[in-house]
């Protein structure tokens, strides 16, 4: 089969498993769970094999309740700044399998609102 139009090459994404899910009253990081939180160098290891596009979590529930280690944004400026260095475009989740931070309710019709200006926040501290 020809075509005259030239095909792009294929690429690979990757994504992180970053559920931060609510039960009852307890939070489940799993970013913690797995260790990300303290291996900057995962993200080298995506370099490495050739990854240009990554999901990566900046996760509403996770900001607010300051994990990892009560600095969210400094840990998440160290990476959004990381991925940057190494040529890796993210493509930001917001939420993930999660119900918003604690206080929050999908249900409440103020979520949305909610959402949005955090997406706000994420939005003009990553252009």
């Amino acid at each position: 089969m020809s075509s005259d139009h030239p095909r792009a090459p294929l690429e690979l994404w990757a994504g992180f498993e970053c559920t931060f899910n609510r039960v009852g009253d307890v939070q489940h990081d799993q970013l913690a769970l797995t260790g990300h939180y303290g291996r900057l160098l995962d993200l080298d290891r995506l370099a490495e094999l050739g990854v240009r596009t990554v999901r990566y979590p900046i996760l509403w529930e996770r900001i607010e309740s300051g994990a990892p280690n009560g600095a969210p944004w400094e840990w998440t400026d160290v990476r959004m700044h990381h991925l940057r260095e190494l040529g890796i475009e993210p493509i930001v989740g917001l939420v993930h399998h999660g119900s918003g931070p604690v206080g929050t309710s999908l249900l409440d019709p103020s979520f949305a609102e909610g959402l949005a200006a955090f997406a706000r926040t994420v939005a003009e501290r990553y252009p």
